[in-house]
């Protein structure tokens, strides 16, 4: 009986640890999928962007609704000069539950023009996330400005 409970325990134990495991590997892997996007914005490159995000993708940008063609054409395909994109990302939080996450983070990116310092914004972020045929995608991304200090 003692052998038995002793079985059990440990099967238990191990059983959460593979749980815990699991949703750390899909913290790790929303990240990279989160940063990963954000670089095809540098890179305009839109066939990367929309493999990244679900079919029903949408992005709160400046308080509107946009889906992912009016993204495409506002900041992806509009660009009249050469500016170049570096986002520096600080995680806030990521929380997994199934096939669902949702994350949380600051951002703050540099725009530079031969090379000198045009713009930085600061955002604060949040994005749902969705896993679809194995895979981590992007289904909500709001993203508002931070407040100035």
């Amino acid at each position: 009986m003692q052998l038995k409970i002793i079985t059990l325990f440990v099967a238990l134990v191990l059983s959460t640890g593979n749980f815990v495991c699991a949703q750390t590997s899909d913290s790790t892997l929303i990240i990279k999928l989160l940063k990963d996007d954000y670089a095809t914005m540098g890179t305009l490159d839109i066939q990367a962007h929309v493999h990244n995000v679900t079919n029903d993708y949408c992005l709160i940008e400046r308080g509107q609704i946009w889906d992912i063609e009016t993204e495409l054409d506002s900041i992806y395909r509009n660009r009249n000069r050469s500016i170049n994109r570096s986002d520096f990302f600080s995680i806030k939080s990521v929380k997994v539950s199934g096939n669902l996450a949702y994350a949380i983070w600051h951002l703050r990116s540099e725009f530079r023009e031969n090379g000198k310092l045009v713009r930085e914004r600061i955002w604060n972020e949040s994005g749902v996330f969705r896993k679809e045929d194995g895979y981590w995608k992007i289904a909500l991304i709001h993203s508002s400005l931070a407040p100035h200090k």
